[in-house]
Formats: C-alpha cells, sequence, structure tokens
C-alpha cells in the first residue's frame, strides 16, 4: 500500500513572455494523462496535450509556440521574467517533447 504514487494535477499554464500578449484567447495546456486524482506506478507515463497554440523545441522562433515545464511539489507562481530553475522539480521538455517518462518515489505529487 505505501508503494502507490498518487497524483494531482493541475493545469498547467501558459508561460510565454516574449508571446504574452499574442496567445489566442483559449489557449490552454495541461496533463491528459494521468488524470487528477490517478494512483500510478513506476514508470509513470505524462502526456501533455495543448489547445490553441503550438509546441517547437527551445530556441526555435516559431510564433505562439513554446515548449513544456513540468513542476512537481511546486507552489510558487512562475514569474515569466525570470527563467524557470533547472532541478528535480522543474523539468524542461525543450525539445518539444509531448510525453514523459518519470520515476517518482511513493507518495503524493502535485504535478502542474
Amino acid at each position: 500500500m505505501m508503494n502507490k504514487i498518487i497524483l494531482l494535477i493541475l493545469l498547467l499554464t501558459l508561460t510565454v513572455s516574449s508571446y504574452a500578449h499574442s496567445v489566442k484567447e483559449g489557449a490552454k495546456a495541461y496533463i491528459q494523462s494521468p488524470k487528477n486524482g490517478a494512483i500510478v506506478s513506476n514508470p509513470v507515463m505524462i502526456k501533455f496535450a495543448i489547445k490553441n497554440f503550438l509546441i517547437a523545441p527551445a530556441g526555435e522562433n516559431i510564433h505562439k509556440a513554446g515548449h513544456y515545464h513540468l513542476l512537481i511539489n511546486v507552489d510558487e507562481p512562475i514569474d515569466v521574467d525570470v527563467a524557470i530553475p533547472r532541478d528535480k522539480n522543474h523539468l524542461h521538455f525543450d525539445k518539444g517533447e509531448l510525453s514523459a517518462k518519470l520515476n517518482l518515489s511513493p507518495g503524493t505529487y502535485t504535478l502542474r
């Protein structure tokens, strides 16, 4: 029973400072799977999804495009004017990845 991983999924927010003024209304990034409250085991497969925006590798200057960041147990808001750290709680998918496999220790996690 103690080896379960419980995921609380929060809506991803688009953090694209240079394009924030031109993001389409209704643009939304989210975690498609697993679903909120899911009890999973390793490896945990995360599938990202997006509406009214594009995904592209970092460094490619494509209008209305960005890449995913996954925040694990991070409560503070993201400041779009400050670089997101690279650590075990701030994962970057700057190659334009649409999914990720994670190995998490048993426990409860908030992903956003």
